[in-house]
């Protein structure tokens, strides 16, 4: 290659370049913003798509938690004319007598969630500075099932009951779009989309009927209780009442400062689940439990005593340092085993007491487990209190006192049960011996094109307890 050639190529690359150089600048100083508005234009944005939370039924199929569908409506305003107030107005005359108050939550909190016709929906899309988009929330049958389904907050958090505990189940996968925005925040194409996946459905052992029959009834006497009813053949809980109970659509509505006020300062605390989260003194209805402990270390079932309904506790120097009543002070008279379940009569469980002792008491109540947790798969169970010398010296540093085990044998003094641990001890008797683990998950199914069982409850056998059958 020659001298001149090789010169003209080296000035056509320098001139090359230099055009590249100069269309740069030009694009960077000239033409910058028209440049980044069509690279802003060209911008992506994933967007979540929220799954669909699975419904709740009883075991008959009765629905007892599902979704609702709303509408958000999102101010980007800062005023509206008067002309929009007015439309504002109309629109919301049409929910609520109060549209007022409609209009004030959406200029001061800049969100309201509302149900919305689609007449409403397009006289409310005139307003500029408006972003009206769907919403589901959670609805629930009435406030009877809440100490099994617990419930939603407004912002879709599952926070207590079957709501919390099966939350992986229910809560369906989320899905995401990608979408081409404009610089003003619009979607101009969607590039992407992966669907959400609902949330499985799920079925519980409890009969919903029943559930509101129990809680009807109880109503009738406006005292605080509990009632539980189950299947001691495998566990189903069909029924879980505990009275007096909250509303659970205020919680997945958005409650008020006076609303939680109101529920919070409630002297009969609608919140507290009473059949597992607390423990009262379970009084005769561990008599039974006693008489079959005297069986089985021996007692005859036709041993009498005489009942004149007082009891005198004494020492070994047979001077009396306590007196103990039955419920009825003109006692029983003559009484054996049958004959002390029948009428329940404390003074012939006051004598058994102290045959047994305590520690004989204490040692068989830790067979059949009455200190712990039944197990069920719901939230906030508490502990039962069954006493023992060994738990009175750790709890209080003091040692046991015989006059205690008077106590103890009718249900009194240190003992504390939940009314759910009561019924554990009652299945057991029943079964003789054998304990199923109490549970209220009946099934769960995922709706393809036809119902598919994913899992199925089955018998959850934990112990059998037989010293004596």
């Amino acid at each position: 290659m020659n001298k001149s050639r090789f010169d003209f190529i080296i000035i056509l690359i320098f001139i090359s370049f230099g055009i590249l150089i100069s269309r740069i600048a030009y694009i960077q100083i000239f033409n910058h913003k028209k440049y980044s508005r069509e690279v802003d234009e060209l911008s992506t944005k994933i967007i979540t798509l929220n799954p669909t939370r699975g419904n709740i039924y009883d075991k008959n199929g009765v629905l007892l938690a599902w979704n609702e569908k709303v509408y958000v409506i999102e101010s980007y305003a800062e005023s509206f004319s008067e002309e929009n107030l007015e439309l504002l107005k109309n629109v919301f005359s049409t929910i609520s007598d109060t549209p007022e108050t409609f209009i004030d939550k959406l200029i001061f909190q800049k969100k309201l969630t509302v149900n919305l016709t689609p007449a409403n929906i397009k006289q409310l899309s005139n307003i500029k500075g408006l972003r009206i988009s769907e919403k589901f929330i959670r609805r629930y049958k009435d406030n009877t099932i809440y100490p099994i389904i617990g419930y939603v907050n407004s912002e879709g958090v599952p926070l207590y009951g079957v709501e919390k505990k099966y939350n992986d189940i229910l809560e369906g996968k989320p899905g995401y779009q990608i979408v081409k925005i404009t610089p003003g925040g619009r979607i101009d194409k969607v590039l992407e989309t992966v669907e959400p996946i609902k949330g499985n459905d799920i079925y519980l052992t409890i009969d919903y009927n029943l559930q509101k029959f129990i809680y009807d009834e109880m109503e009738k006497y406006k005292k605080p209780g509990a009632v539980i009813m189950s299947n001691p053949n495998n566990g189903d809980i069909l029924a879980l009442v505990s009275y007096p109970s909250v509303e659970p659509n205020l919680f997945s509505s958005g409650l008020s400062i006076q609303e939680w006020k109101k529920i919070i300062y409630d002297t009969k605390q609608p919140l507290i689940n009473r059949a597992i989260s607390s423990v009262y003194a379970p009084g005769s209805v561990i008599k039974p439990f006693f008489a079959l402990v005297g069986l089985e270390e021996g007692i005859s079932p036709e041993a009498t005593i005489f009942c004149d309904g007082k009891f005198e506790l004494k020492n070994s120097k047979d001077k009396v340092i306590a007196e103990y009543y039955d419920w009825n002070i003109f006692g029983h008279g003559v009484t054996d085993l049958v004959k002390s379940l029948r009428v329940s009569c404390n003074l012939y469980y006051y004598n058994l007491g102290l045959t047994l002792g305590i520690d004989t008491m204490s040692s068989y109540a830790k067979l059949f487990k009455l200190n712990e947790k039944t197990g069920i798969d719901l939230i906030g169970e508490v502990n039962s209190v069954f006493p023992s010398r060994t738990w009175k010296k750790e709890k209080f540093g003091k040692d046991w006192f015989i006059g205690e085990t008077v106590l103890t044998s009718i249900g009194q003094g240190y003992m504390q049960f939940t009314p759910l641990s009561i019924l554990r001890l009652y299945n057991i008797l029943s079964t003789k011996g054998k304990y199923y683990k109490f549970h209220v998950l009946k099934k769960y199914v995922k709706n393809l094109s036809e119902d598919s069982v994913l899992y199925e409850k089955k018998l959850d056998f934990l112990y059998d307890i037989n010293p004596f059958y």
